[in-house]
């Protein structure tokens, strides 16, 4: 690759890497300022004063970050004031995710500190309105573990070399080279090597993010250097060069590229427990002090970070022969999960007696050789607040912590962690953990007179029902045929849902979980002919899914014949979710992954007691869903096709009667068996050659085969047939 080469930015940040430089020259190069160049700011001595009043003595009360930082440099220089705000300015610069206005009151608040506030130079301002990525838990929440990081690493710069230094400002390798040498937040490390050298570094904060762009895209004729970001560095010049246009592998098509090679889409989180060993009381206040998790790993060996589970399980099996199969099995789980499957800026929890202490994920697995009892770590950042009661935790918190093992994912519960995380306390106190999160279920619209006068339905029945679901989660519409059961699932899903937000699933006899919820199926294999098997999700995991990433609007999933399959196949451990809906279990085809059915899911399934009587149902279905039924005799059902009538200008047609005689001639004995008014609600039916067809090829086979091996054909035309109906209402022929 030419010396020459370099990487064409790919997003619109132009101001953010000249303030970015600028910064970075004027301060780690010059020692003086962004806001006050004459000034000089960004010197050992202020560093140092800014150290002894901020990293010195670290405030762990509950107060907002602003608010204890204003306590911390309540005696700081001037100088020192101002260096935390420019160090903020740079912490800040990137984040597309942080407001302009909140980021410029911010570093405006700090500045106001001072004895003699400075001002920011408008080019500066203007950069705030750009971005480059959107920032993690070290943008928001774990911004005061960054500013001590930027601290420690600014004190240490100016103990280098003054030719080091020079050195790392010319080359991009060498920049590399020096700031990889301290041990800081992977968002503060990225952001320096980005905005130092865009030309050359990828504006990605992600390492796991990397690996899978350069194993996608890594080719023989780019031979990989074992340098992640230098190899990053010839794969995306050499893209540049065949797509003519710079490179974004977050959008397509380079995304679709290197995203499925990995368990997550970009930017999604994940939430981990790590238990620590039994007889090891002090390893959890030990991971605290260092900022790492660990997992023992006594006899695993040097596993890669990354590594697939079948290379774990073959590690496992080498070093842990002693072990009986079960232990073999959680040990490659939780190995799995802990190098394998864990990102940076996941959530991680751990247990303190009766506690939950939270923290986030900050860097990659790396071994400590010389602590047998905490062999595995990956950096972390703990919350410095005390651990949160475990009595107290909003659901579905406490039955996920119930769950067994070293490394649990708790992802089921992401969106009450993240919460906890997240939210920072405001200037009254701390959070409460009953405070972090609304786990309120969304309410049903309710009921309208456009969608009564749509169904031809009272409004006041209507809106019980939608009340019903709304309590229960689970409602199924039964009834014999032709009562409208799907016509009003399909009608009630689009009333309180968003078409996004609708999935509809016919059962059959042949249905099961894996087409349900998740199961393997083939796919087209990476060779021409060749066919593998993947893991897929069915539309229950797929609606879970969506509905958990957006909890403030309901999903509705229809399950139309919902009788017609072997529930208890289909549903399997699901059965136990619809009941408990705050609780999370294993899954069949992913027992590592905690899961849970989230509360904005609405289920509503229609069954036809023709087919199977209700009493013949599963009691464990009985007890998870509330029943309704529509039966022809019944409101709303019975005058549904009168008002259908009426809002169609027939008062007088002759349908209702002969409907309400047929259900009269099949009597109470068959009460399943009797017919709904569906079939005679078409508007083409008003002469009586095709009131005669629907009798003759609708209604007529629905009986006879209700009534096969009771009564004859010649029985039932005689007794269900239109003329004989006709006869008992008194009804005249429609004149030709």
């Amino acid at each position: 690759m030419s010396d020459s080469a370099v990487i064409i930015p790919s997003r619109h940040d132009n101001l953010v890497r000249e303030v970015g430089r600028e910064l970075i020259d004027q301060g780690m190069r010059r020692g003086q300022s962004l806001f006050t160049p004459e000034r000089a700011v960004w010197t050992a001595a202020t560093t140092q004063d800014l150290h002894r009043c901020y990293n010195g003595r670290l405030d762990t009360g509950a107060d907002p970050f602003m608010v204890k930082l204003e306590r911390q440099l309540s005696d700081a220089s001037d100088d020192a004031v101002q260096l935390a705000a420019e160090l903020l300015t740079l912490q800040g610069l990137p984040l597309l995710n942080l407001k302009a206005a909140t980021f410029h009151d911010r570093v405006r608040t700090v500045l106001g500190w001072m004895g003699r506030p400075v001002a920011i130079p408008a080019h500066v301002v203007a950069a705030f309105d750009q971005g480059t990525w959107g920032g993690g838990a070290g943008a928001h929440t774990m911004l005061w573990k960054w500013l001590i990081d930027a601290v420690e690493l600014l004190g240490d710069w100016w103990t280098l070399p003054a030719e080091q230094r020079e050195r790392a400002f010319t080359g991009p390798w060498d920049w590399q080279e020096t700031i990889y040498r301290y041990r800081v937040m992977p968002s503060l490390r990225e952001e320096l090597l980005y905005l130092g050298f865009p030309t050359h570094f990828l504006p990605i904060l992600n390492m796991a993010h990397k690996k899978a762009i350069r194993n996608a895209f890594g080719e023989a004729s780019l031979p990989l250097t074992g340098d992640l970001n230098r190899d990053l560095f010839e794969i995306t010049v050499h893209l540049q060069q065949e797509a003519s246009q710079p490179v974004d592998y977050y959008q397509a098509p380079f995304v679709g590229q290197w995203s499925t090679q990995t368990d997550r889409v970009p930017g999604e989180r994940r939430a981990w427990l790590v238990r620590s060993r039994p007889g090891s009381p002090d390893l959890a206040g030990r991971w605290s002090a260092g900022s790492f998790v660990s997992l023992a790993a006594h006899h695993l060996g040097n596993v890669s970070p990354g590594a697939s589970k079948a290379q774990i399980r073959a590690a496992v099996a080498t070093g842990y022969q002693h072990d009986d199969y079960a232990q073999r099995v959680a040990l490659t789980n939780e190995y799995h999960a802990f190098l394998s499957q864990m990102e940076s800026e996941d959530i991680v929890a751990t247990l303190v007696e009766d506690g939950l202490r939270l923290g986030v994920l900050d860097g990659e697995p790396e071994y400590e050789m010389a602590d047998g009892g905490a062999r595995l770590r990956r950096p972390t950042t703990w919350l410095t607040t005390p651990p949160l009661p475990v009595d107290m935790l909003p659901e579905p918190l406490p039955a996920a912590l119930d769950q067994p093992g070293a490394v649990v994912d708790l992802t089921g519960a992401l969106e009450v962690l993240s919460a906890l995380v997240d939210t920072e306390p405001t200037s009254e106190g701390r959070v409460e953990p009953g405070d972090a999160v609304t786990a309120a279920v969304p309410v049903l619209t309710a009921a309208t007179q456009e969608l009564a006068n749509g169904l031809h339905m009272a409004r006041s029945w209507l809106q019980d029902l939608i009340d019903l679901w709304g309590e229960r989660s689970q409602i199924v519409l039964f009834g014999p045929p032709g009562t409208g059961k799907t016509y009003l699932a399909r009608a009630l899903a689009a009333h309180v849902a968003a078409r996004d937000a609708v999935r509809l699933v016919q059962f059959h006899p042949s249905y099961a979980y894996e087409d349900f919820f998740e199961g393997f199926r083939p796919v087209e294999g990476a060779e021409s002919g060749t066919v593998a098997f993947a893991k897929q999700p069915g539309p229950l995991r797929e609606i879970a899914a969506a509905a958990r990433e957006d909890p403030g609007r309901p999903y509705v999933l229809i399950v139309d014949e919902i009788n017609r399959a072997n529930l208890a196949k289909v549903f399997g451990e699901l059965y136990f979710l619809l009941e408990y809906r705050d609780a999370t279990i294993r899954l069949q085809y992913s027992p590592s992954e905690a899961f849970h059915l989230p509360r904005n899911v609405f289920i509503i399934g229609t069954m036809n007691t023709a087919d199977r009587s209700i009493a013949l149902v599963d009691a464990a279905v009985r007890r998870r869903f509330a029943f309704v039924e529509l039966h022809p005799d019944d409101e709303p059902v019975r005058d549904v096709l009168r008002n259908w009538l009426a809002a169609n200008d027939r008062p007088g047609d002759e349908r209702a009667a002969l409907l309400a005689a047929l259900n009269e001639s099949i009597g109470e004995e068959d009460h399943d068996f009797k017919i709904g008014p569906s079939y005679l609600m078409r508007p083409n039916l008003d002469g009586d050659a095709a009131l005669e067809r629907v009798w003759r090829h609708d209604v007529m086979p629905l009986l006879e085969e209700h009534y096969y091996g009771r009564l004859s054909r010649t029985q039932i035309r005689d007794r269900f047939g239109l003329a004989a109906i006709r006869s008992r209402v008194g009804a005249p022929r429609d004149e030709p």
